[in-house]
């Protein structure tokens, strides 16, 4: 089977991405935060909020955040971005946002809405119908993009979690010892649910994911179940590492529809889930 098309990401579900980024604002001085939510037609999305300053000069705007992240990480199509504030009606974004949208990203579709449930929907040509673009530059050889490859494996990564952990464990050190014995429940974001086609077959799967709750590393820790020896890092399974990233093992009891039920996870409530596994026996 060959690579298929990501599936479409729903409006509504790309404007809930963008107000949950409205929680990550800085908007000490208007108190007016803003979420941006821009997505990739590989079917990644990329958030933003609105980042201000004393110097409200230097304030830059929820979809600029987007738009920049998305290119830092290497992006460069997109399909639409979606802005969300406390407003009626929904927020436009300002003249300065459309330009670096129609930059980045081209005439793409603009989703803008409020927390009451309103939304508005156009094209960003609608918005700005005659924009300045990058052709000014084209004979210009200071306007030109230099990409230096070398070296390019030490840019972050991102990831989209696909769900989370439900459990009763609030904090890493409510994990008993006998974990393997005691059951979570790991939640797929409803639009992925058919991904999970036939995973009822398997009867272990391994979750990867983010430990949301890590904060700073040693590159040697203490090991457990080895006397607390020191070992380096990379050699034991301490949640404090350079990429706060776990697999974790556990036996499949059900799956009703989006919800997995898996006895022996070592992870806790409200754990980011990155990828679902199946686990592959060694050939004889």
């Amino acid at each position: 089977m060959g690579r298929e098309v990501p599936a479409p990401v729903k409006r509504d579900t790309l404007l809930a991405v963008a107000r949950a980024a409205r929680q990550r604002a800085y908007a000490p001085y208007s108190r007016f935060p803003v979420g941006a939510a821009l997505l990739t037609e590989e079917g990644r999305i990329f958030t933003g909020s609105n980042m201000e300053n004393a110097s409200l000069g230097l304030t830059v705007c929820a979809e600029r955040v987007a738009c920049w992240t998305a290119v830092h990480y290497g992006f460069r199509r997109f399909s639409k971005l979606a802005v969300s504030a406390d407003c009626t009606p929904p927020p436009v974004p300002c003249g300065a946002c459309r330009q670096v949208i129609w930059e980045t990203a081209g005439n793409i579709e603009i989703i803008m809405g409020n927390l009451a449930g309103e939304t508005a929907v156009m094209s960003l040509l609608e918005l700005m119908p005659v924009p300045f673009g990058s052709s000014a530059w084209d004979d210009n050889p200071v306007g030109r993009r230099r990409e230096e490859q070398e070296g390019l494996w030490r840019l972050p990564v991102s990831f989209s979690p696909i769900g989370y952990v439900v459990n009763d464990y609030q904090e890493p050190s409510d994990i008993p010892d006998n974990y393997r014995e005691q059951v979570s429940r790991v939640v797929i974001d409803p639009e992925l649910e058919e991904g999970l086609y036939r995973v009822e077959e398997e009867k272990q799967i391994v979750v990867i994911a983010y430990l949301h709750r890590s904060r700073g590393f040693s590159l040697k820790d203490r090991r457990r179940g080895r006397g607390n020896e020191i070992y380096g890092i990379f050699a034991c399974r301490s949640p404090y590492r350079p990429n706060a990233i776990a697999q974790s093992t556990g036996e499949i009891i059900s799956v009703d529809h989006n919800r997995l039920t898996i006895r022996g996870l070592d992870l806790i409530n409200g754990t980011p889930v990155l990828d679902l596994k199946t686990v592959i026996s060694p050939k004889k």
